[in-house]
């Protein structure tokens, strides 16, 4: 495991936009991507050659004391090209990838999201792919509408990973039972359940926890209508979010209910790795995360520790709303040839959603290993570390797959609370939209996020006011230029 600190971190991502990326042409190579595209209109009509083997940069699904040698394995055993796996943590993610571009040691498949992905296309640093889709039978396969999330000017730069999934509140539907109560239905009733949590159910030490305060999709029942990020306004244009006045009301509310106990009291150093242990642990009453497998991930582990206990998602109250995020995408770096780009699409791109044997090596891992056959079902066994839980995925969300399984014998059966889960999102989520790129936002994001996080933490902690927390934003924000950024972004 690399570990960065703060200045080889900044040191690493400044290469990669300054230096890596200008080594790829800097904002000449939009126009000379563009071109190379165009060229691989000619390359993907010839038969394309297997390529000895493929480099991927991977942080999230398997890892390695769940399998990731005996997959890469039968990824060449089915395929025969190596699969070379870089696992990496997911905390560190973002600043490998950037030292791998600055070094000029990039992976032939790494994924980006969200401004991240904007950025790097802008920056030329990724191979357009617009070709080799239209050429596909993924264009077709996969819905317009996950093509357009994707799209950055009629342009495709990598392959969607998965469907748009989103964060939805888990409470502890043992306690509600206990205490015979109904769900949350709006802001009131969710914090009295909170506070009779606290007051009533003595193993809930925590009643909610958080990884932080900065990503509100995981307090979304605090920050209902505000987001501490760039959003668009009623008419369409980019507006400071964290500047707005709705973000004071959301201040309040995390604040009061922090004071009063009612939020994990570390919930400002809080990974999501640490709620989850405590999730586990059966002491906290609510926690947001993904809709879906986590659900049956939060289930499965909390039961068996506490065989009692019973999970349940719950509805966007009424004063707000889900999100559902920008899908990850699988992208190619620009320094590979057409060749080598052609060969990527083919074998991996293509390959991890063709349907039948790649399609299931991505999404569920090896037979015996990692599920059985029974019939005409596909069946999750336990994973290797630990025989209690189930191997629910491997690197793709079965459940979230962008194209349909072809064969017919490889069912999945979910459960109540994993349905369930995706219903109370579809019902009132709102899509996030891909950041604009600008030239100024690239080079005060890092800042501008940390001066948000730090209003944000000193506020809900109460060191802060909520009047001196948005005067300090407002203040320090332009000085840092935000008004340049929303007027590059509304450009």
């Amino acid at each position: 495991m690399i570990r960065l600190n703060k200045g080889v971190a900044s040191f690493a991502v400044a290469m990669a936009f300054a230096v890596g990326f200008s080594s790829c042409g800097g904002e000449k190579k939009s126009s000379a991507a563009a071109s190379s595209s165009s060229n691989a209109a000619v390359n993907v009509e010839k038969a394309v050659e297997k390529p000895a083997q493929i480099t991927w940069m991977v942080h999230d699904g398997l890892k390695k004391e769940n399998g990731t040698d005996q997959w890469a394995a039968e990824f060449t055993k089915l395929t025969g090209i190596k699969m070379n796996l870089n696992i990496v943590s997911n905390n560190e993610y973002s600043q490998l990838l950037d030292l791998a571009f600055a070094s000029g040691e990039t992976p032939d498949v790494f994924d980006l999201a969200g401004d991240r992905f904007a950025a790097f296309v802008k920056q030329g640093a990724v191979a357009d792919l617009t070709d080799y889709i239209k050429n596909s039978e993924l264009s077709t396969t996969i819905d317009k509408s996950i093509w357009d999330s994707i799209a950055i000017n009629g342009h495709y730069y990598g392959i969607p990973k998965e469907m748009p999934n989103g964060v939805v509140t888990y409470v502890r539907q043992d306690f509600l039972d206990r205490l015979g109560m109904k769900q949350p239905e709006t802001y009131d009733e969710f914090i009295t359940m909170l506070r009779r949590f606290r007051d009533e159910i003595p193993e809930c030490t925590v009643p909610l926890t958080a990884p932080g305060v900065f990503e509100d999709q995981y307090l979304r029942e605090f920050y209902q209508d505000a987001k501490p990020d760039f959003v668009k306004g009623k008419d369409g244009k980019w507006v400071d979010g964290m500047a707005q006045d709705n973000m004071a009301q959301a201040l309040q509310r995390l604040q009061d209910a922090y004071k009063e106990g009612l939020i994990d009291m570390e919930v400002v150093t809080n990974k999501t790795s640490t709620c989850r242990d405590e999730w586990y642990s059966g002491k906290v009453g609510v926690f947001a995360y993904w809709a879906g497998t986590w659900c049956d991930t939060l289930s499965n582990r909390i039961k068996a520790n506490i065989p009692t206990a019973s999970v349940s998602s719950l509805k966007a109250i009424k004063e707000s709303y889900y999100y559902r995020v920008m899908p990850s995408v699988w992208c190619i770096p620009s320094s590979r040839n057409p060749e080598k780009v052609a060969q990527i699409f083919k074998y991996f791109m293509e390959y991890k959603n063709d349907g039948g044997e790649g399609q299931v090596l991505f999404q569920s891992g090896v037979q015996d290993l990692h599920w059985k056959q029974e019939g005409d079902h596909l069946v999750p066994l336990p994973t290797i570390p630990n025989p209690k839980e189930v191997q629910l995925k491997a690197f793709v969300d079965p459940a979230l797959s962008v194209t349909p399984l072809k064969v017919t014998d490889k069912k999945l059966d979910h459960s109540a609370e994993f349905l369930k889960s995706y219903d109370d999102l579809n019902a009132n989520y709102v899509q996030i939209p891909i950041l604009p790129v600008s030239r100024k936002y690239t080079k005060v994001s890092s800042d501008l996020k940390l001066l948000r996080q730090e209003v944000l933490s000193k506020v809900v902690m109460g060191v802060m006011s909520v009047e001196d927390g948005m005067k300090k934003y407002r203040t320090d924000s332009e000085a840092l230029g935000v008004a340049d950024i929303l007027k590059e972004f509304n450009e």
